[in-house]
């Protein structure tokens, strides 16, 4: 998909983000995909790049290290997860659902990797979609 397929699709089942929000910079994606070893998917990074325009119902993580919406980080979630124990090296948290609960991508099935849902209660992870623009096709449903 591309940016602006994506932009059409977020329009039509979010609001609009009230505040003026940075988008990640050339060195935030840098750090993040040297912190994990791997190319993020451009649909991804298209992603995380709009949600400086929407509002996102639970906490879409950040990437960028400027002006944000008050969510975490990425790599500070990942980090507090990795310390908290139980937290599988590969999983790669952008979405946090609550409860300790994330939907991630893996960071060894890169640039190429589906989407995972990592339940904390349970201590499982299950694929939700097998790539990134399959589960944004599905954010339409999934909002309802």
């Amino acid at each position: 998909m591309t940016r602006d397929e994506i932009a059409n699709l977020l329009d039509s089942i979010l609001d609009k983000e009230l505040g003026d929000l940075d988008i990640p910079s050339f060195s935030d994606w840098e750090k993040i995909e040297k912190k994990f070893g791997c190319q993020l998917p451009m649909e991804f990074r298209f992603f995380i790049e709009l949600m400086t325009e929407y509002s996102f119902p639970g906490d879409i993580l950040n990437v960028s290290n400027g002006k944000t919406n008050g969510n975490d980080t990425i790599e500070f979630t990942y980090d507090y997860e990795m310390n908290f124990g139980g937290w599988k090296k590969e999983l790669i948290p952008f979405y946090s659902v609550g409860n300790g609960d994330y939907f991630c991508l893996l960071s060894n099935e890169c640039p190429n990797t589906g989407v995972y849902y990592y339940s904390h209660e349970e201590n499982n992870i299950e694929k939700d979609a097998g790539n990134f623009e399959k589960w944004l096709n599905q954010l339409p449903a999934f909002l309802s």
